[in-house]
């Protein structure tokens, strides 16, 4: 699939957003609290997130039409996602708010607590738009939730720990939280590529589209200009080359350097180094999520070597 930068604007953001949400509601609960380091991290959890909802309005080809988005709740991943990434920004803004009036204590926590918990909703909703569309083969997969909440996860812990660096505030456990994350999500990271390279070799015209619906059809509206569910969802396929150069940039970024920082973490600027190298990691991630998916209209639009049928007549 094409990689359009609001999508990957959005899901890149609102992962940041929920990781820096929940990880502050951790710090809400130990003892002694780091109030300022609290009240920053969710600061940069509602700008990040705001960010990532604004970014969002971009992929619409006519903005007049947002207002028909949450028509469908019962049945739309979408509509949905909309609704949910909507309040999450409200609720979190609402807990930054209650901090800079001196709100009592027990309402921030609130709040906080509140924020994280429809954060992770938001993002599992998210991650259901992409993993429930049984025509991208590269998508549906339990992975891709996973590696969503993986993501999160990573870029959340990563950028607490460099806040907390730049405030030269020590939070315990925070750099073996983040050691964890990274080993975990480096897991799933793998698992996603093998899952990406069997679906690729599954939609070939020899073997089809890999759905099992049958028979198909194809619809005409009988119209000069086609609606957007019957352009092709095609993007060239990505060269040897290219999966390496991606895959490669992702892994020195989202995963070596974090790595080193963790190890060497002597001084506060490895902490922004490491923040700073998950961040730019995980845009390399998301475009090659977008960018190496397969669509199972592919059997029809892309070049393929000759291949023997395996279809027996």
């Amino acid at each position: 699939m094409k990689p359009t930068w609001p999508l990957l604007a959005l899901t890149l953001l609102q992962g940041l957003s929920v990781g820096l949400a929940s990880v502050a509601a951790v710090l809400l609960l130990a003892h002694p609290v780091d109030f300022r380091l609290v009240f920053v991290s969710q600061s940069a959890a509602l700008i990040t997130g705001g960010l990532g909802g604004i970014s969002s309005f971009f992929h619409m080809h006519r903005l007049a039409a947002g207002k028909y988005v949450m028509r469908r709740l019962k049945t739309s991943w979408l509509s949905r996602e909309a609704l949910s990434t909507g309040v999450y920004t409200v609720v979190v803004g609402l807990s930054v708010l209650s901090y800079l009036i001196r709100m009592p204590e027990a309402v921030w926590a609130a709040f906080s607590l509140a924020a994280a918990v429809l954060g992770i909703a938001a993002v599992y909703i998210t991650a259901m738009l992409y993993a429930t569309i049984r025509a991208m083969r590269s998508w549906h997969s339990p992975l891709t939730v996973l590696m969503f909440f993986g993501a999160a996860a990573v870029s959340g812990t990563s950028w607490a720990w460099g806040i907390a660096g730049i405030m030269h505030k020590v939070v315990l456990g925070l750099d073996t939280t983040l050691g964890i994350a990274l080993a975990i999500t480096a897991v799933l990271k793998i698992l996603q590529i093998r899952h990406f390279r069997e679906t690729e070799h599954l939609v070939m015209s020899s073997t089809g589209t890999g759905l099992s619906q049958k028979p198909y059809r194809v619809l005409d509206t009988g119209t000069t200009r086609p609606p957007y569910r019957h352009q092709t969802q095609i993007w060239p396929t990505l060269t040897l080359a290219q999966r390496i150069w991606g895959y490669g940039t992702m892994t020195v970024l989202m995963w070596g350097i974090p790595v080193i920082a963790l190890i060497l973490r002597t001084d506060s600027v490895f902490h922004i180094i490491a923040a700073a190298g998950v961040g730019l990691g995980l845009i390399f991630e998301r475009w090659m999520f977008f960018g190496d998916a397969t669509h199972s209209s592919r059997v029809w639009f892309a070049d393929e070597p000759k291949r023997a049928s395996q279809v027996v007549y």
